[in-house]
């Protein structure tokens, strides 16, 4: 094989254009990587939800939360189940729940902006259903009570959900009484208050809309089928893995997205890394002469051309990568929240942002001097030695 310093040579000396081939490059995968770490901080948001033997019971047909609707009778079926948990003085693990929007800032204008989050209703086994819940300060709502307590990273955007404010929602003036986490999770986002108020202030009469249960370690697929082969109940259950790992839909259409954008940024990358090693060539057709005269193969010589291109294309990745770590740290990018729909997120650096924005450059740079490097190849012997 021809020795990799040749090539290294060869692009000190063309400097200009490989240095803007590496800026094309590097601009790509500066966007992919800042794309991945939207990504993976909104889909960890979401997926952190999930605990280990949870399972979300829906009515049969529904896909989310919201449309569901579960009997007071057929949750009373089902929290006489025995593959369901119990906490240690005899409370069934199972947590009937009620949702409904929200807005966290009422006074301000609507707009296309705005963010509408969710505020949940609950029973306060629900605090040891979602046993990953810690208060941060203040306490829980109180049964019966029209008090709320909101999420560390809703709190975290809006000052006037701060303990011992009062917030108007509905026909009730509530008291917000306590500030919570989840570890890190979607749930952060969202408001809790007592399920009876809530009921009674959306009229929801003789029912919930989902519920948590937490199920003993094994009987998983016992709990399903008994609920499937119970004619009393019409419902779905799956695990919140499977259940938050749907939601997740929409984040794939994020990346999509910001992938079609990339891939066109990528095309233009790809022409020209292919427009600066068709240069090479062309100035060194005497050097692809002199290497077939000192026995080189043309199988060393399209191998030399594409490894020196994928060289110029990791030179631009790793460029990309340190601006995306430069641009996310000196905008707050890396610290601050963001919100699609109702999810407040943090952009979240990981090692597979890295890997894959490396791995567009490698591939940027391969199909950028394939053809190119086909072309030297191709020479003939007598042709190059009369550039020399």
């Amino acid at each position: 094989m021809i020795p990799i310093r040749y090539n290294l040579r060869s692009l000190m000396v063309r400097r200009a254009t490989a240095a803007m081939t590496a800026s094309v490059v590097a601009l790509v995968v500066m966007l992919l990587f800042i794309l991945s770490g939207f990504v993976a901080g909104l889909r960890a948001t979401v997926m952190s939800n999930a605990l280990t033997d949870n399972w979300i019971v829906v009515s049969r047909g529904t896909t989310d939360e919201g449309s569901s609707f579960i009997t007071h009778d057929q949750y009373e079926i089902i929290k006489s189940r025995p593959q369901i948990a119990t906490t240690p003085d005899g409370q069934t693990l199972i947590s009937p729940e009620v949702i409904t929007g929200f807005n966290p800032d009422p006074a301000a204008p609507v707009t296309a902006a705005a963010m509408f989050t969710l505020l949940r209703g609950v029973y306060p086994i629900a605090y040891q259903v979602h046993r990953a819940m810690r208060l941060n300060s203040g306490r829980w709502p109180n049964r019966g009570a029209a008090e709320m307590v909101v999420g560390s990273k809703l709190a975290a955007r809006y000052p006037n959900l701060a303990v011992g404010s009062d917030f108007k929602f509905g026909p009730r003036t509530f008291r917000i009484v306590g500030v919570f986490s989840d570890h890190d999770s979607a749930r952060e986002s969202e408001v809790l208050t007592d399920l009876g108020i809530l009921t009674q202030d959306i009229h929801v009469n003789n029912g919930f809309e989902v519920l948590h249960v937490v199920l003993k370690s094994g009987v998983h697929d016992d709990f399903a089928k008994s609920l499937t082969t119970d004619s009393r109940v019409k419902v779905d259950t799956l695990s919140e893995q499977e259940f938050y790992a749907r939601q997740t839909g929409f984040v794939d259409q994020l990346h999509t997205l910001g992938l079609v954008v990339a891939l066109i940024l990528a095309v233009g990358s790809v022409f020209g890394a292919m427009n600066t090693m068709y240069s090479a060539v062309a100035r060194r057709t005497g050097e692809i002469g002199v290497l077939r005269v000192l026995g080189f193969s043309r199988f060393n010589v399209l191998a030399s051309f594409v490894i020196e291109s994928i060289v110029l294309a990791v030179a631009g990745g790793v460029l990309g990568e340190i601006l995306g770590v430069l641009v996310a740290y000196s905008t707050g990018l890396s610290s601050q929240l963001m919100n699609v729909g109702e999810f407040i997120f943090r952009f979240r650096l990981t090692m597979g942002a890295f890997v894959s924005g490396m791995i567009a450059a490698i591939v940027i740079g391969a199909l950028g001097g394939l053809l190119p490097a086909w072309r030297a190849s191709r020479l003939g012997l007598v042709e190059s030695l009369r550039s020399v």
